[in-house]
């Protein structure tokens, strides 16, 4: 009985320690040849798209250069694109400081004006 116990507490413990949640410093928020469709620059990664124009609104990660390559998808509905858009585009005018969090267990991603040093 107490092995099932040991095991049972090291299981939850080993999910809770592989909760995975990245923090990504934006270099810069460029246009692409879409009307709603942008790209981040982050050093983590080779493309980041920002995709507000598809049926699906979402933020896809590359983690290649190849657009077939693996990537993971945050879905995201149209106000959060809307807002993440608008954020960015006013963090970038404004010259501030852009720090992209993403959960990659929810899904969800998170945007700050936190400096580069903080974003971790």
């Amino acid at each position: 009985m107490k092995k099932i116990y040991l095991a049972i507490t090291l299981l939850i413990l080993s999910t809770s320690i592989s909760a995975k949640t990245q923090a990504l410093s934006v270099r810069s928020y460029l246009d692409t040849e879409f009307d709603a469709m942008f790209e981040l620059k982050v050093l983590e990664y080779p493309k980041i798209i920002l995709d507000c124009q598809s049926f699906f609104h979402q933020l896809v990660v590359y983690r290649n250069n190849s657009q077939s390559g693996e990537k993971t998808t945050f879905h995201l509905d149209f106000s959060q694109c809307y807002e993440a858009h608008e954020f960015l585009s006013q963090s970038q005018i404004e010259r501030k400081p852009i720090c992209l969090k993403l959960d990659f267990d929810y899904g969800e991603i998170g945007l700050s004006n936190e400096p580069q040093e903080y974003c971790k």
